[in-house]
């Protein structure tokens, strides 16, 4: 279900500070699609 709302720059700065810490360990050569469900909406 798509957000209903434009990302802000702290909803990239969550994934990006996520991805740093010891739990995204196993996170190797991935593209993270962080977009809020605009892709599915749009597409329906």
């Amino acid at each position: 279900m798509p957000l209903g709302r434009w990302g802000r720059p702290e909803d990239a700065a969550h994934l990006v500070g996520w991805l740093c810490t010891d739990e995204a360990g196993w996170i190797t050569g991935q593209v993270i699609d962080s977009e809020g469900g605009f892709v599915r909406h749009r597409s329906q």
